[in-house]
């Protein structure tokens, strides 16, 4: 008799049963209370057994027919609520091991969804943003934050979620309502990040673009949407990850004008630009795999780049080097390497990868090499005069060499430094102001210095004995006589009574002497200076290493 009644207890209800229980369940959730008192007056047991018979026992067409669909949605919200809140406010850690209150929400709220999805999307996300704002919990943000990640784990595109967010921003925007935007941009924050996150498009971003672009564009009024900005910022930062290729490269190429060719302050464009730097560092313009969608706009987007180097704008051509040394690096975290000017040792081990598949940049460095030369030479010339904009050259410079290690890159790079030095070894000076003549020449010394560092590391890569002998030549001339010229960087040089502050040509690099070690690197193939080995930096293992202080005891009476 017990196996004949279990057996019609799995029968499926019917409309008016499944209606039926949906009341029962809204009495039991107390959904008819005011949220403020509504916790301590839910019958736990009973709504958890009557919203399993539900899920369970109903058909799925029947439960997206009758009106009270909204009714188990908002009913099973009620009590995930409860859930979430139970687990976040656990006081004893005892508590982890005894049967938490609500336990089967979660399954039950999510086999709900899974009756009415995906014909109900977009009721379904709708119901739930509409419980969130009823139920004023957007300011209990982890709240808000696991529920919306319960949705996206019953195989729910993340995309419309994604637009409704977006429109709920803009609807609070135009009501001024500050608060509630933040909310919603710090659940978003957290939900954009999880694993569930599908891909979406680019043009899903395009209101979140312009919300932010406003808010920074809002500059020295500080108004409400400016303090917006960094949750703006974080959103798009942390999407930008979940576009394809394709989408990646249309959302770069519209931001592009947004940054460089809108007016605004230097702060705000600096500010904004923060977001290209971000998404160029997803992306290369010579990726070997994704060549189809590269090709077609990577001649574009360098040639624009180029473009905005040569600016007379200091802080477009700075933010365009930035963006472009973004784009050409890998990933490996080479600029690193290159924050400031130094001398590369050719004995010494430095943490740097040299491409090997490079192919596609050499062909677009070939096609934009006359650009690239003179874009370089006029932002040189215009904006080095700051320390950190010198550095910002460098590492583009120092990253093309290490991105596409060819004799092509290096005899282009070699020929723009020997332009360069050119230009800066007679500079116009103002003879009626000193304090003009110190600062011009303090900043040609940070040129010639940038000048060597760039040339030591091509000596480096291409490890030729001639270009070596001469290189090192200079160097060692250098610091005998004109310390100055040779890295590091500095605001302010001292120079001794014996320093050489005039031009000498023994200090500067010979055009013919470089071209000379260049066709005897590269056109007869000189010997090459062995790599060094990468040397251990800690002794594991070692007896003579002390438990205590873990330094290397070199003598045995220690």
């Amino acid at each position: 008799m017990g196996r004949l009644s279990a057996l019609f207890s799995r029968k499926k209800l019917t409309s008016a049963k499944t209606r039926l229980l949906v009341d029962q369940l809204k009495t039991s959730c107390g959904i008819f209370l005011d949220p403020t008192i509504r916790s301590p007056n839910i019958q736990e047991t009973r709504a958890l057994k009557i919203l399993r018979a539900i899920v369970t026992r109903s058909q799925r067409h029947i439960v997206q027919y009758i009106p009270e669909r909204d009714a188990i949605l908002e009913c099973s919200l009620i009590l995930v609520q409860n859930y979430v809140a139970h687990l976040r406010l656990r006081r004893s850690p005892l508590k982890r091991f005894r049967r938490e209150p609500f336990a089967d929400a979660k399954v039950l709220f999510q086999a709900a969804i899974e009756l009415l999805v995906p014909e109900l999307l977009d009721e379904v996300i709708d119901t739930t943003l509409k419980f969130l704002q009823t139920e004023n919990l957007w300011q209990v943000e982890f709240i808000c934050v696991e529920i919306l990640l319960f949705v996206l784990e019953c195989r729910s595109p993340s995309a419309p979620l994604l637009s409704k967010l977006i429109d709920r921003i803009e609807r609070f925007l135009a009501l001024s309502d500050v608060g509630q935007v933040r909310h919603i941009l710090s659940v978003l924050q957290s939900v954009i990040v999880s694993q569930r996150w599908d891909l979406i498009e680019y043009s899903e971003l395009s209101k979140l673009v312009r919300f932010y672009h406003s808010s920074v564009m809002i500059g020295t009024s500080r108004n409400q949407i400016y303090e917006l900005r960094r949750g703006f910022e974080k959103c798009l930062k942390n999407l930008i990850p979940r576009l394809s290729v394709g989408d990646l490269y249309a959302f770069f190429i519209m931001m592009l004008p947004l940054v460089f060719d809108t007016d605004m302050s230097d702060e705000a464009r600096i500010e904004f630009g923060s977001t290209v730097e971000h998404a160029a560092s997803h992306m290369t313009v010579y990726d070997q795999r994704n060549r189809n969608y590269t090709t077609e706009v990577s001649t574009f987007i360098v040639e624009y780049l180029l473009r905005c180097i040569a600016s007379d704008d200091p802080t477009r051509s700075i933010l365009a080097c930035k963006v472009l040394t973004k784009l050409l690096e890998r990933g490996h975290h080479n600029p690193d390497q290159f924050q400031s000017p130094t001398i590369f040792h050719m004995d010494t081990y430095y943490e740097i990868v040299l491409a090997t598949d490079y192919g596609p940049l050499q062909e677009l460095l070939v096609e934009q090499r006359v650009h690239l030369e003179q874009a370089l030479l006029q932002a040189i010339e215009r904006h080095s005069q700051r320390k950190m904009n010198v550095e910002v050259f460098y590492q583009l410079l120092c990253t093309l060499l290490v991105e596409a290690p060819s004799g092509f890159t290096a005899s282009a790079i070699s020929c723009l430094l020997l332009k360069v030095q050119k230009r800066f070894l007679n500079y116009p000076t103002d003879p009626d102001s000193t304090m003009f003549e110190q600062h011009q020449h303090q900043h040609n010394n940070r040129i010639h210095a940038t000048i060597m560092s760039v040339m030591t590391l091509i000596n480096w890569i291409h490890r030729s004995g001639s270009m070596n002998a001469y290189i090192t030549q200079v160097l060692y001339n250098r610091f005998d006589h004109a310390p100055s010229l040779n890295p590091p960087l500095r605001e302010r040089y001292r120079y001794a009574p014996h320093h050489v502050s005039w031009y000498e040509r023994r200090l500067f690099l010979d055009s013919l002497e470089i071209r000379y070690c260049l066709w005897k690197c590269f056109r007869i193939s000189e010997e090459k200076i062995p790599k060094p080995a990468r040397m251990r930096t800690r002794s594991h293992g070692d007896p003579r290493r002390r438990l205590d202080g873990g330094t290397l005891n070199v003598f045995a009476f220690i």
